[in-house]
């Protein structure tokens, strides 16, 4: 579920945290890293349940407008494609979401009537919807793509859904963008045989190889950060390296634990991770920078024995 780049956002987060908090407690951090993991999977939980839940509020507005004194003919004779999802149809019968959201205690019930029906009103107003429900069609592919595409459109923008969110667990501010990207990939990636005895992807794609990265990631980062800064300070050129934003130092002294400490990953590869992120966590001119700096820093390590890649294809001849 949580590749490589999500992991080392994670850390990133909370290196930049933890120099911002000068606790100087590594254990503590490293507990609160790997609680923010857990919680980072919590919101994709929550995600899966929220759709869930609307397709709950959907049946039960149908059986409502039935009950009217006075229903119309659409009311007895509603258009049932959202509330036949096949998508939305596995989660709602799908033992493992359920066991799931036992674990997190999500009950939508605590959350005000008038919250959900928002958010379904405003999701019957979109043109997606309109056509989903309208185009005559009835496949697995046209679930999925209406879903993939209102997840994808309206999902990130939500307002609403976000301070709900928020309201729940402060840690689901930063993550929510993630999350999102997270259920677009599930939803969209779902195999027509997702059935109600389908497990969900764990938070780990491998839970000790990938756990074990993200720690060392973020310890040695941090216990390396003297050695690093100087280093960094030795190959600045026409800067100086009190203006750097933290930030840029993070992502670079992250890199440079990359370089040293992980013999398996190539240097390309930790390079082309960290202005991608560089990009989303930093300034406009980050990237450039961090491109440059690692580029040297790279060449610099090799040339003095620190950079030792091993494994097929890693070894330059």
């Amino acid at each position: 579920m949580l590749n490589r780049r999500f992991l080392r956002v994670k850390a990133l987060q909370e290196i930049y945290a933890y120099h911002q908090s000068n606790s100087g407690n590594l254990p503590q951090a490293e507990r609160h890293l790997l609680d923010e993991v857990d919680d980072l999977y919590k919101l994709f939980v929550y995600q899966l349940s929220f759709w869930v839940e609307v397709k709950h509020f959907a049946e039960r507005r149908i059986e409502e407008n039935k009950n009217k004194h006075f229903p119309t003919k659409e009311d007895l004779n509603p258009n049932l494609k959202f509330v036949n999802n096949r998508i939305l149809n596995a989660l709602d019968d799908n033992k493992h979401l359920l066991s799931l959201e036992e674990k997190y205690k999500i009950n939508w019930a605590d959350s005000r009537e008038d919250f959900i029906r928002n958010l379904f009103q405003k999701l019957t107003e979109t043109s997606e919807y309109q056509e989903y429900m309208n185009n005559g069609k009835n496949s697995f592919a046209d679930d999925k793509q209406f879903l993939a595409t209102v997840i994808d459109n309206y999902m990130a923008e939500n307002g609403l859904l976000y301070d709900y969110y928020s309201d729940r667990d402060l840690s689901f501010n930063s993550d929510y963008q993630i999350a999102i990207y997270l259920l677009y990939k599930f939803i969209n990636e779902m195999p027509e045989s997702f059935s109600a005895t389908t497990k969900l992807p764990p938070a780990y794609k491998s839970e000790d190889d990938d756990k074990e990265f993200v720690i060392k990631l973020f310890e040695k980062t941090i216990l390396h950060a003297d050695e690093y800064k100087e280093l960094v300070k030795t190959n600045l050129s026409n800067w100086d390296y009190d203006r750097m934003a933290l930030m840029d130092k993070i992502l670079i002294f992250m890199a440079i634990t990359e370089f040293c400490e992980f013999h398996s990953i190539p240097v390309k590869v930790t390079i082309n991770e960290y202005i991608e992120i560089s990009k989303l966590y930093s300034t406009p001119d980050s990237r450039r920078f961090v491109n440059g700096m690692l580029d040297r820093l790279s060449t610099v390590l090799k040339e003095e024995g620190k950079l030792k890649k091993t494994g097929l294809g890693l070894i330059e001849k």
